[in-house]
């Protein structure tokens, strides 16, 4: 068989699917305990609003390009082993994935994705234990408001190493080193190229019933290396960041759990003192069990984050999201979630309007998604969401609907090889948030 058989934006995959095939193939063979995962997906989507334009954005960029509702072809393989060492306690864990989007109108935006993670976890004895990690990504930029039309690939490298000493079966020690990298292809975007290396350290304490608490610190340095002397005036080159948090999760029966981060966040820029900031880090989940078919989740949230806008300092998003979960059958299960957002943007001073000093938005959002489970590892699944923004200032908004239909094929060869070695994380889902997909 040859790749004219193919559609176009499948022969990429098919061929990672069989090198991919092959690699964990080999690793099969030399022993019978590894889980192996193969998945293959194709997919057809639709996005009203690909770059997301305000409904009556009237600026130039907005003007010389068509607002279109785009199809996009996706094809996806993901592939993934868990190796045994030298005990089925320490242990590799590889995985990876690989990904063609073609878009119908907007053809600038074709790309190839990738992500691929390593994962070392050890034991030496019975107290200390921990886990190596090393993953890189590839993906298209995440469009904001309509000021980039332009394709734009975000790079991202993670590495991160933590040891764990165990005092007694309550009480654990926990410390943790991390690094990431961020760049971007477009030079209208690389001044937000970053490198971030910390360190964290904790105690946990672990009681009998499942239930846990636990304290600790992480301190981070971020630099930005490819500013201009001009940037670096207006946004800094280099801030510290200091966290003092509390984790804590509460296992109230088997049907319901509770589960919290609460975190004081103090951030300090080495040239522009008048951005240090004070940040205030929450986030509360509950998962309720009503039955074995229905599962429901709630998260209450109080997060600062960073966005790719010069004129923005971060953004302060306080929200609320509910998901629902209901496996109707051994093969059929849906899903359906919503979600009320506020965000506040601290805008940079010396880049404003005296007074000006944030932005305020609103958004809404519905998830719904479906899927069923054919024969031999096939399945057919539905994916969307609808999300409305706006702006308080002027009352602008942004929509945004995006669907998505398509086939997904998984091999293991043994049960839940797919869960274990992670290929859940490389699946984007577009209306289930994390903790509703375990």
């Amino acid at each position: 068989m040859t790749d004219r058989h193919f559609p176009p934006f499948l022969i990429p995959a098919f061929r990672q699917m069989m090198l991919l095939g092959g690699v964990a193939c080999c690793a099969a063979t030399a022993s019978a305990s590894n889980d192996l995962a193969l998945q293959l997906e194709t997919s057809l989507l639709t996005d009203s609003n690909p770059f997301r334009f305000y409904d009556h954005q009237t600026d130039a960029r907005r003007l010389e390009i068509q607002r279109l509702t785009e199809v996009i072809n996706a094809a996806d393989v993901r592939g993934g082993a868990i190796i045994p060492l030298f005990s089925e306690q320490t242990r590799l864990i590889l995985a990876g994935s690989l990904g063609n989007r073609h878009y119908k109108d907007y053809r600038q935006l074709d790309h190839q994705q990738a992500a691929g993670d390593a994962v070392l976890e050890w034991h030496a004895g019975k107290v200390l234990d921990g886990r190596v990690t090393a993953g890189k990504d590839k993906r298209l930029f995440q469009y904001i408001n309509g000021t980039l039309t332009e394709r734009d690939l975000a790079h991202q490298t993670t590495g991160s190493a933590d040891i764990n000493l165990k005092i007694s079966d309550e009480w654990q020690l926990r410390s943790r080193w991390f690094r990431s990298e961020l760049a971007y292809d477009l030079p209208v975007n690389q001044l937000y190229n970053f490198t971030e290396r910390g360190q964290q350290a904790g105690a946990l304490y672990l009681s009998p019933t499942g239930s846990s608490i636990g304290a600790g610190v992480r301190h981070s340095d971020v630099y930005y290396p490819d500013r201009t002397p001009q940037q670096i005036a207006d946004l800094d080159r280099h801030y510290q960041e200091n966290e003092f948090f509390l984790d804590a999760e509460w296992q109230y029966s088997v049907k319901t759990a509770t589960s919290a981060h609460l975190g004081m966040i103090r951030r300090r820029y080495t040239v522009l003192d008048e951005r240090n900031s004070n940040l205030f880090n929450a986030i509360w989940r509950g998962v309720y069990r009503y039955s074995p078919k229905l599962r429901l989740d709630m998260q209450l949230y109080n997060r600062p984050f960073s966005i790719v806008d010069p004129a923005v300092l971060y953004v302060t998003s306080k929200g609320v999201r509910f998901d629902a979960l209901w496996h109707w059958s051994d093969k059929t299960r849906f899903n359906f979630s919503t979600l009320w957002q506020t965000s506040d943007q601290q805008l940079i001073p010396r880049l404003t309007l005296p007074g000006n000093t944030s932005r305020k938005e609103n958004l809404q959002r519905i998830g719904v998604g479906a899927s069923y489970q054919l024969e031999r590892g096939f399945r057919v699944f539905f994916d969307s969401f609808y999300e409305k923004t706006t702006r308080k200032a002027d009352d602008q908004q942004l929509k945004q609907a995006v669907m998505k239909l398509g086939l997904e094929y998984t091999f293991e060869n043994l049960p839940g090889s797919a869960t274990k070695v992670g290929l859940l994380r490389y699946q984007q889902s577009l209306s289930a948030s994390d903790p509703i997909r375990e």
